[in-house]
């Protein structure tokens, strides 16, 4: 069996300052890993001046992993405007080629597939890269090259230990988990998993939402429908109803939160959700002090 050997430059020898992780001779992706306050370790790397494609990573304000997928001709350069706008991330991960042979069209392509994997993954929240980018034209041989390329952006992304890339399946990878359902007339019929580890709350696909929102609806629940109730990938519209068509995780964290989603209005989560022996949340996951 062939061994593959993964080469990591420190370049302030410890592991939590920037470093470059590298496959060897016969790969061309180089991973430059940036803390946010540790940027100026790589202020002379010249490999950062050229085409590449990054990845930011951090949390949303509830905790939630969150990443930006990007691509830019200097890095260096970009970046100062990111730490200006952007507050969620502390860690970026830019991908440059060896042999500097990725160019404006191709780095447009690597970061389309980054988007369109990352956003079929659903495994971070990508609120800042709104829409998968339209696939660029390319020569076919080159886009086959960035295929390749982008394979081994994944392996160093997985190598690192971020899973942007890596479709879970809802309940076996999250844990344990605890089903509920929601039903109020004939516009809802819901259903929650709800994974107590990492408070988790997941709208299964085939639940039936209400379609409007109520004046009392709270902030966090309109924004988590709009986005979803906006994407035809995620829902589509049956009256009075909304169905959703995939397992959906959002930022709300906590079952009232996920009950709002679903009414679109205020809601006691604790007492409305049950499950199959009509035990309510609460009866299940009492609140401690």
């Amino acid at each position: 069996m062939a061994i593959l050997t993964v080469y990591t430059k420190l370049l302030d020898k410890t592991l939590e300052g920037a470093r470059i992780i590298d496959m060897g001779s016969t790969r061309t992706c180089q991973m430059f890993v940036v803390p946010r306050d540790k940027m100026e370790q790589v202020s002379s790397e010249k490999m950062l001046h050229q085409y590449c494609t990054y990845i930011l990573l951090g949390k949303t304000k509830t905790g939630k992993p969150k990443a930006y997928i990007g691509q830019s001709n200097d890095f260096l350069h970009r970046i100062i405007d990111h730490k200006a706008k952007k507050d969620f991330w502390d860690t970026a991960l830019v991908f440059v080629s060896k042999a500097n042979e990725i160019y404006a069209s191709e780095v447009l392509y690597l970061e389309y597939l980054g988007i369109k994997l990352a956003k079929e993954a659903e495994t971070y929240s990508l609120d800042d890269n709104k829409q998968i980018p339209q696939k660029p034209s390319i020569a076919p041989d080159k886009e086959n090259d960035m295929e390749l390329f982008f394979e081994e952006i994944c392996f160093l992304t997985k190598f690192f230990g971020c899973t942007l890339y890596e479709k879970q399946e809802t309940g076996k990878v999250m844990g344990v988990y605890h089903d509920f359902h929601l039903k109020s007339g004939k516009d809802i019929d819901a259903r929650m998993r709800y994974f107590p580890a990492d408070n988790t709350f997941v709208i299964l696909s085939g639940s039936r939402v209400r379609a409007w929102d109520k004046q009392s609806i709270p902030k966090s629940a309109a924004e988590a429908r709009k986005k979803v109730f906006s994407d035809k990938e995620l829902s589509r519209k049956d009256g009075d109803s909304m169905i959703i068509l995939k397992d959906f995780t959002s930022d709300l964290t906590s079952p009232s939160g996920a009950g709002s989603f679903c009414t679109g209005t205020s809601l006691q989560g604790t007492t409305s959700w049950v499950d199959k022996d009509g035990k309510t949340f609460a009866d299940i996951f009492p609140k401690t002090e």
